[in-house]
């Protein structure tokens, strides 16, 4: 019976230990970035290929599920990416349901524009 109750006294510490020898470690800061810069291209491809009745918005609606599909990266590395572009001015936070808006509004969109800057 000493076993049985030593082994059921320490398994959570068993199994946070086996949890926290498997953690990677997190994305660098130029890993983020990288990707940041990525996700902003991406938001543009988006934008350039999308139909609009006038002028582009300054910014579309992404998901972390889509981005991390799309990149294949964690949600929870497109989370702290999308948080370093909040930092930057870049995006927002829309809901719970992980809708943010990233802002593309003083990025050139097209030749005309990149020959105006």
């Amino acid at each position: 019976m000493g076993l049985l109750m030593f082994r059921q006294r320490f398994r959570p510490v068993r199994g946070f230990l086996k949890r926290a020898l498997r953690m990677e470690k997190g994305p660098t800061i130029e890993e983020l970035l990288q990707l940041a810069e990525a996700i902003f291209d991406y938001g543009l491809t988006i934008q350039a290929h999308e139909k609009w009745s006038a002028f582009p918005p300054p910014y579309i609606i992404i998901e972390v599920p889509e981005l991390a599909l799309q990149f294949t990266k964690t949600p929870q590395a497109i989370k702290d990416t999308l948080l370093l572009l909040r930092a930057m001015g870049r995006a927002e936070p829309l809901d719970r349901r992980e809708h943010w808006k990233l802002k593309l509004a003083d990025a050139p969109t097209s030749s005309k524009d990149e020959r105006a800057a």
